[in-house]
């Protein structure tokens, strides 16, 4: 038996437990059997709280891939770990695969929590992509569903955007997401632009499909849109389940403010992991 929470950010949801309650598991096994939505309990992803000699997030997306970071999962990590008094006070760091990242929490009732997401790396060798050049801005990704001028950052793990009117079906999503330039595949990012303060976004996860936000997502569409000129430095990202306030200070660094909700807590019980 293990003792679980569930929580969303703006849509997005993850099953979080303490690796220290676990009995000896893979993690990623763990992930598929929680993660699944007909014989388990049902998320995006699986959140691991590490406790020593660090605070660290360890993430799994639904299929069992451990991804670096997880934007909306480290504000639920966050709440989670004031919920269980694990942190003493409202501000701390959270160790991850993409670095160390600083948590604020604004506010906890309702929980609004603003992280220090880092600097976007916008080299190839970061984004899985075997070429040399500085960057992968505006290229041109020929697929079975046509062609797509695509733009990608590292930021926090890999997301490629692409600017649109209208949002594609996911055999489009996967055509891009899966693209042979990208050997660890994308997390696709389309974006549409209300104006340069307002931006909405349907991201497509890798391992996960299309889901109802994405933080990363959203501060990768960010940074693109700056650098196309299409943004101001701080946007409203407009998601089904919430907002999100994403912004880019003088000196590069991504911030990004947002809730995270509880929406459960119990045993999990599965005889086999």
């Amino acid at each position: 038996m293990i003792g679980f929470a569930k929580y969303h950010g703006c849509g997005n949801s993850f099953v979080i437990v303490r690796e220290k309650e676990l009995p000896p598991c893979d993690f990623s096994t763990l992930a598929l059997h929680m993660c699944n939505s007909a014989t388990g309990i049902g998320a995006d992803g699986l959140i691991v709280v590490r406790e020593e000699p660090a605070l660290e997030m360890i993430f799994y997306n639904m299929d069992g891939s451990r991804a670096p970071m997880c934007g909306n999962g480290i504000r639920c990590f966050a709440a989670y770990c004031v919920d269980k008094k694990i942190s003493p006070s409202l501000g701390f760091s959270v160790v991850t695969l993409a670095g160390t990242m600083d948590v604020k929490v604004v506010n906890t009732d309702p929980y609004m929590i603003r992280i220090g997401m880092g600097r976007p790396d916008f080299s190839p060798s970061s984004l899985g992509i075997d070429e040399k050049g500085d960057d992968f801005l505006r290229r041109t990704l020929h697929t079975d569903a046509g062609d797509f001028t695509v733009s990608s950052c590292f930021m926090g793990t890999v997301h490629t955007v692409v600017w649109t009117d209208e949002f594609p079906d996911e055999h489009i999503a996967s055509q891009i997401s899966e693209h042979p330039i990208f050997t660890e595949k994308t997390n696709v990012n389309f974006v549409k632009v209300i104006d340069p303060a307002v931006l909405r976004i349907k991201t497509y996860e890798r391992g996960v499909g299309f889901t109802p936000a994405c933080g990363t997502g959203a501060c990768a569409s960010l940074v693109l849109g700056i650098e196309a000129g299409k943004t101001y430095s701080r946007v409203k990202v407009l998601l089904p389940y919430g907002t999100l306030t994403v912004e880019q200070t003088e000196e590069g660094e991504v911030m990004m403010t947002g809730p995270a909700v509880k929406t459960a807590e119990g045993i999990y019980i599965q005889e086999e992991i």
